[in-house]
């Protein structure tokens, strides 16, 4: 049976599913940092070690196509924009994406929070954490534009929270592209899509690579805006390609129906089954983003 998720808000609802407590970051925090100790254990634990098991274990996740476009820009930086779709593969596919530059991730706090050392391993993987709080964002941006100087290859994921198996593309804003209208690098665009299996339910995730995307325009504003416009009309497009839904996203009104509807689940007989019914009928006063105003017909998966 396909699993429905219920949201409120396309900008905000999450359904990664993690509820780790996110520590407060220091002022002072190095985003990305440069120092030798950090390089050396670095390029020991990332390079040496993790960087084959991630590119093998993420040709299994996903295939990758069209990556012939990224020919003639292994040699520096540039910013990769994705669609946030899963957790392990998300994880993943920069690092196999960017093989063999050094790829980052910006990702949540709550990703360098993990205790057991968890968190420093993470750190060691390339995981950049957002600022939680204003006085941070200096202090990020010089670390992203520094490493995008240096030849790091940073991905990017606009759409802030994973919704696992989505087909659709969700709004996004430019802030996040105001790194590569700095720097003068290239974008390029990475979009998950989902595609039927002939012997198993589960789809197979391709990734489709677009680009190379320059900013148009003479202050970074105006460039932020063209390559946040020339990427996400790449990830529409192939986002278009996916020919199954694994998961169906339906819109609930206000985020108290939706988080009862995505934890309620029918436990008993014919009377709780019929109340849920009805507690998810009044709920669902409009349809998924993507159907424009009428109740989202979901294709099944294979």
């Amino acid at each position: 049976m396909k699993r429905t998720y219920y949201y409120s808000d396309e900008l905000n609802d999450d359904f990664a599913g993690t509820d780790i407590k996110a520590a407060a970051l220091p002022e002072d925090y190095r985003y990305v940092r440069f120092d030798g100790a950090f390089r050396a254990a670095r390029f020991l634990v990332y390079k040496l070690f993790a960087t084959p098991v991630i590119v093998a274990g993420s040709a299994v996740l996903a295939r990758v196509k069209n990556g012939r476009v990224l020919k003639g820009y292994k040699k520096g930086g540039v910013f990769l924009y994705g669609n946030h779709t899963a957790y392990v593969s998300d994880a993943a596919a920069p690092t196999r994406i960017a093989f063999p530059r050094t790829a980052d991730v910006v990702v949540n706090p709550d990703a360098v929070s993990i205790g057991c050392g968890v968190g420093g391993l993470v750190r060691l993987l390339g995981g950049v954490p957002v600022p939680d709080a204003l006085h941070g964002l200096k202090n990020f941006s010089a670390d992203i534009e520094r490493a995008a100087k240096a030849g790091h290859w940073i991905a990017i994921y606009p759409e802030a929270h994973i919704w696992p198996y989505y087909t659709g593309i969700r709004p996004f804003g430019a802030a996040s592209f105001k790194y590569p209208a700095r720097c003068g690098v290239p974008a390029f665009a990475f979009t998950a899509t989902y595609k039927k299996r002939r012997f198993f339910k589960r789809p197979r995730r391709v990734i489709y690579i677009d680009g190379p995307f320059f900013g148009e325009g003479e202050t970074v504003k105006r460039r932020a805006e063209s390559l946040r416009a020339q990427v996400y009309a790449a990830m529409c497009a192939r986002a278009k390609l996916s020919d199954c839904a694994y998961c169906e996203y339906r819109k609930a009104d206000g985020p108290g129906p939706a988080a009862f509807l995505s934890e309620a689940r029918p436990a008993g007989g014919g009377a709780d089954r019929a109340a849920l019914k009805r507690d998810r009928a009044e709920a669902l006063a409009a349809p998924g983003p993507e159907d424009g105003g009428k109740p989202a017909a979901v294709p099944d998966g294979a």
